[in-house]
């Protein structure tokens, strides 16, 4: 009986763990960008309802203004996301062209449910 007890307990703690996010709601984990900047469509299996932009440190000041179409741009320094709130799960990145001769770093977290999607944004 002990044995069954046991076994059903290792059981359900295996499944609970897998339960979590571990695929990132389908977004890639990293995007990269050449010195020209440009524009790319990040695809997602969930949609997003808020966008946050930080560098390492965590310090971003993101400002978040609305488009048409229900539309929400977020802008960090070189980088601005567009997505639309709740529907669809694109991300469309845009880089400003870089300028500084050196690799930049942005980090994009996705606010989904009640977790998020991180995506490491890179320009070199």
């Amino acid at each position: 009986m002990k044995r069954k007890i046991y076994f059903t307990s290792v059981l359900l703690s295996f499944l609970l763990v897998s339960c979590g996010n571990t695929n990132n709601y389908g977004y890639p984990s990293k995007i990269a960008f050449d010195k020209m900047g440009g524009g790319k469509i990040c695809s997602g299996t969930s949609s997003c309802y808020s966008i946050d932009i930080n560098d390492y440190q965590g310090n971003g000041n993101a400002i978040l203004s609305q488009g048409e179409n229900d539309t929400i741009i977020a802008t960090c320094d070189w980088l601005s996301v567009k997505f639309r709130k709740s529907t669809g799960a694109q991300l469309k990145m845009t880089a400003l062209p870089n300028t500084t001769g050196k690799k930049r770093t942005l980090y994009v977290t996705g606010w989904v449910d009640d977790s998020f999607a991180d995506i490491k944004v890179i320009q070199y």
